[in-house]
């Protein structure tokens, strides 16, 4: 058995050759018996097709064969451009339509006739009804200036102090002599009362306030824009104190006639001339140490950048002017922003723009007395702007102040330049050469040398006449802003510091330091003004784009440094 397994296997592997290749033969068979088939189907179908196109073919001849009438327009009728109807379709129908209107009594329409002439006008008809309202159109251009309208009347004076012109003062001698005669039972005397009354113009006495020099009541109103001149700064001699002689109310009279000057000599009676001098510093009306300052308190955010200044009058003449609020944009801008009352500056709601005629340098510009005060950017000068009558005053502050700054771009930026290209700024803020002040005692003005850096200080009046001058040794970019209260001058150490403090003061009426320090919070770390307001004691500050004010506690006792 085992030896004939070889021999059983080579059989049943040749059987199994044997069907595959019977296999693949039938295969072959199968294929090319498919193709046949194929081949006979495909010629059969062409022949039909070929048999379907020469019937189709003849039928087409056979159509194309047929003869028309020779006048076709006897039988037929075109209607339009596409539509053609038999003859007698076409006559049918019209017969129906002609018994049908003559049944109805109705005519046929039929074609338009030529245009006749026209008819008379009719009546007006009613007008119709109001249509919406169109579109806004765009804002037109700005219109030439009219015609200059007739001088309104004269106002009244708003200033807190008494008749600015004309006043009437008692003043010893010469007197005015009223005689009046009495009977009495002995002896018989005639009694002389004197009364001492006379008509004279008001002079301001230190501290001074007055109208301009050389303009008198009745005389016409300055410019719209005047040069004021440049007064020398020497202080004028004391006033004389007066002798304080009473006249005698009851006289008897002598036998000779009395001249006024004999009897002011006989009397020993003196009248000291009015002081005719310019205004002088005058004395500190309070005085107070700054001894701490409150939690800042936050009003609006400013609607334009992150850099200006905000302001409220600090000697306002009424009341509806103590509530408006004032907003400048930037380093410098000719415009100054006007809000009604903080309501409307919190939601944003302008009322009036100012266009002043000149640049406003820097962010320590103030509303005083109803005025704009500002530094004319590129020069030593000094403005005031009248916000009711627009009236214009330059004068100029000091010819040796700092005021030369880098270059403009046309997208009213400023230009990088070079410390050697301008001169040195004031405070550790850039573009900043003038910074006004208010307190008790008025306006004051802070500004750097344009040689030295030291800081510089000034009294001026309400028409920009400077009263004194400091020079104080302070180097002006050491400090960040700084303020004046109670004739005190404070200095701010940083505005970019969370925390600081105002590390210097210096007392404007005695000429001496006075030492110590605050503390200060920046709560948005970029203080650009900071002013002193007396009219509510407060600090007003603006820190990036944020208008805060903050309350200070004061200490009104003399301090023991002036004690020696």
């Amino acid at each position: 058995m085992v030896a004939d397994s070889p021999a059983t296997d080579e059989l049943a592997s040749r059987r199994s050759r044997r069907l595959i290749i019977a296999g693949e033969i039938g295969n072959v068979i199968l294929i090319l018996a498919l193709y046949l088939h194929a081949y006979i189907w495909l010629n059969t179908l062409n022949c039909e097709i070929t048999d379907l196109h020469q019937q189709h073919h003849q039928s087409r001849i056979k159509r194309d064969s047929k003869q028309l009438p020779v006048d076709l327009e006897d039988y037929t009728i075109i209607i339009g451009q596409d539509t053609i109807i038999p003859r007698n379709v076409l006559d049918r129908s019209c017969s129906q339509v002609h018994q049908y209107c003559s049944e109805k009594s109705q005519r046929l329409t039929g074609f338009p006739g030529a245009r006749g002439s026209p008819g008379d006008q009719g009546p007006v008809g009613p007008p119709g009804r109001r249509g919406p309202m169109g579109i806004v159109g765009p804002i037109g251009l700005v219109g030439e200036h009219g015609s200059v309208g007739e001088p309104g009347r004269d106002g009244k004076c708003n200033c807190p102090f008494p008749d600015m012109y004309v006043q009437r003062v008692p003043i010893p001698g010469p007197p005015v002599i009223k005689i009046e005669e009495k009977m009495v039972p002995v002896p018989v005397v005639v009694v002389k009362e004197v009364e001492v009354t006379k008509l004279v113009p008001f002079e301001p006495t230190p501290p001074g306030f007055g109208p301009p020099e050389g303009w008198a009541p009745g005389m016409p109103k300055p410019g719209r824009t005047r040069k004021l001149p440049r007064y020398s700064t020497v202080r004028p001699p004391p006033t004389p104190k007066r002798k304080t002689t009473q006249p005698p109310l009851h006289v008897v009279p002598t036998e000779k006639n009395i001249t006024m000057d004999d009897w002011n000599a006989e009397m020993n009676i003196s009248t000291p001339k009015p002081y005719m001098g310019p205004p002088t510093l005058g004395y500190n009306r309070k005085e107070c140490i700054l001894a701490a300052v409150g939690i800042p308190v936050l009003h609006a955010e400013s609607q334009y950048g992150r850099v200006g200044s905000w302001m409220r009058d600090a000697l306002p003449n009424s009341m509806k002017t103590a509530k408006r609020r004032w907003v400048t944009d930037g380093f410098a801008s000719p415009v100054l922003y006007e809000y009604e009352d903080e309501r409307q500056l919190l939601d944003k709601v302008q009322k009036i723009k100012y266009y002043v005629d000149y640049l406003a340098s820097g962010t320590g510009n103030v509303v005083y007395n109803g005025s704009y005060y500002y530094h004319k950017h590129g020069t030593t000068s000094l403005v005031r702007y009248e916000l009711e009558t627009g009236v214009q005053v330059e004068a100029e502050l000091d010819p040796d102040m700092s005021h030369v700054d880098c270059g403009r771009l046309p997208d009213h930026t400023f230009e990088e330049c070079n410390a050697t290209d301008r001169h040195v700024w004031l405070y550790d803020r850039p573009h900043n050469y003038v910074d006004f002040a208010v307190d008790e005692n008025g306006l004051w003005v802070i500004y750097a040398g344009a040689d030295s850096e030291t800081m510089k200080m000034a009294k001026i009046e309400p028409d920009l006449y400077v009263v004194s001058r400091w020079d104080v040794e302070v180097n002006t970019t050491d400090i960040a802003d700084s303020f004046i209260m109670c004739g005190v001058w404070y200095g701010l150490k940083s505005a970019y510091s969370l925390q600081t403090q105002i590390t210097h003061a210096f007392d404007l009426y005695r000429n001496d330091t006075i030492p110590g320090q605050v503390e200060w919070y920046n709560p948005y770390q970029g203080l650009t003004m900071l002013h002193y307001n007396p009219l509510d004691a407060r600090l007003y500050f603006f820190d990036n784009s944020s208008l805060l004010s903050v309350n200070v506690r004061i200490e009104e006792d003399l301090p023991e440094y002036i004690d020696e």
